[in-house]
Order: C-alpha cells, then structure tokens, then sequence
C-alpha cells in the first residue's frame, strides 16, 4: 500500500517532483517541497471490510515560504488520494484511500526547516476472494436500494466493500441471523438483521440519502424477493444512527424476515411390523 501511496502523489503532483519520503529520510538537506508519508497502525481485519490501516500524509515546504503553500500542496494530497481506488505495484493488492481529516494543528519543524500539516487517510485494502457466496436476500436488498435512489450514480453492494468502491454506494451487510418456530408446527421464520453503510459525495448528500432510505423503508413494509413466486422480506424496526462512520460502522439497522417451510427429515420407511406375545404373560 505505501508504494501505491508514493507511486499516486508522485504522478499526480508535478511540485514535488518525485519527492516523497519516509521518517528516517527527512532531513534539513533534502529539497522542498516534499511529501512526507508514515504509515500508522493497522485499525481492523474484517471479513466484510478486509485490511485497513491509517496512513499520513505531510505536504512540507521551506520554513521560508507561508502556509499558503502548504494549503495548496495539502489540497493536491487529499484530491490525488482521497475516494480513489489504487493499486500495489509491489504486491498489486487494491486498496481505496479515504481522507480522515488533519493531524493536530500546523507545525513548524526546524530541524528538517520545514512547515508543515499532517494529513490522515484510512486505507482499506479488500481480501482476495477465494469464492462467490450467493446471498439472494441481499441481492434483494440491494436491487431494492438502486431502484428506491433512482440514481445511476449511486452503487449498491452486497456482504463486503470492494477494494474499488466508489462514491456515492451503500453497503448492505448481515449483523445477525436467528430462526424461530413459526405457529404452525410446518414452518419457521427466518430473521437477519442488517446493517447499512450510506457514503454520499458530501455530507448533505450522505445524511438525506440515510434519512431517505431509512424512511423507505418503514413505507415499504415488504421488499421482492421474487415476486414471480410471491416471495417477499418483512421490514420491521428500521433506525438511524448518524453519528456513526459510514465506511466502518454503518448508520442504517433494520430487520427482515420471511417464513420458510420446514421439512421433516426423511428416514427409511417401515416395510412392517411383527408382534410377538410374551409367553408368560
């Protein structure tokens, strides 16, 4: 991931030209301006996000110049790197940078006679897919998601995030399954509970998309699951949580559910059966 990061700013800002370095690197003699990158600890291994690990990013310019400067290099940072889908050319895993925000406040260094702003970028990398798992409730679900938007901009994906995911795209993903006896004694009642990922392009466009498909579907009340054969999902308790992180987290819980047949299972049959009196009865 650190040589796709250097490889990307490196083509996309001409300023500094080729100029990216590592902590041990950086040094008072070294030409400005320049990137520095360190990568930070690794914040999760899921099988529904797959490898994340924070990187920073700081744009450093000569102590002589203005943080100016250091606005338009840290501008150029987070446009190269943040949404983007990017690719290893070492180990050619595919990863996507998200933008986190800054590190602490503006700084001057002067041993390495620099000014400077830290830059922090989530990387996640995807896990190599061995195989496809076919989950047609959320395929359901996600054909669902697409049609309610309206917008061909907006993704919808099923279980895990892609390594090349994009923005605008909602992520639909199991947070538990349990199964209940039904009232009949022939059937049983399937429920999953599901968590909604909702990453818009903006803010603003994020927290109406959450509110608009979160009322959705408390209107919906059943989603198609195949409607040719009258097969429907149950909604029931869907909320919102917009304090919690769209790529990480997820702001939308809701329960579906759907009863199933339940077939008694099948055992050799009984050719006959033979009484025999007991003799000292």
């Amino acid at each position: 991931m650190r040589a796709g990061i250097r490889e990307r700013l490196i083509q996309q800002i001409p300023a500094i030209s080729g100029r990216v370095f590592e902590a041990h690197e950086s040094a008072a003699t070294l030409d400005k301006p320049y990137v520095l990158l360190i990568q930070g600890a690794d914040t999760a291994d899921t099988d529904w996000m797959g490898y994340s690990a924070l990187f920073e990013c700081w744009p450093s310019v000569s102590q002589q110049s203005d943080f100016a400067e250091v606005d338009e290099l840290a501008e150029l940072i987070v446009e190269a790197l943040d949404g983007q889908a990017l690719v290893d050319p070492v180990s050619q895993v595919e990863f996507t940078c998200r933008y986190e925000g800054t590190v602490g406040a503006d700084k001057a260094d002067a041993d390495r006679d620099v000014i400077t702003r830290g830059l922090r970028f989530l990387v996640i990398g995807a896990r190599a897919v061995e195989e496809t798992v076919q989950d047609d409730w959320l395929d359901a679900l996600c054909d669902w998601t697409q049609s309610t938007l309206g917008d061909p901009d907006w993704q919808a994906y099923g279980g895990k995030w892609p390594a090349n995911y994009t923005r605008p795209s909602v992520l639909w993903r199991w947070d538990s399954i349990e199964t209940i006896a039904g009232s009949r004694v022939s059937t049983i009642e399937v429920r999953k509970r599901a968590i909604g990922h909702v990453l818009g392009r903006s803010v603003n466009e994020q927290t109406m998309t959450v509110t608009a498909l979160t009322q959705s579907l408390s209107e919906a009340v059943k989603i198609p699951l195949n409607p040719l054969e009258r097969r429907y999902l149950t909604v029931s308790a869907p909320n919102v949580d917009l304090t919690r992180d769209a790529v990480t987290e997820g702001q939308i819980y809701a329960t579906f559910s759907r009863k199933v047949e339940r077939y008694a299972e099948q055992g050799p049959l009984m050719r006959e059966v033979k009484i025999q009196p007991n003799p000292n009865s």
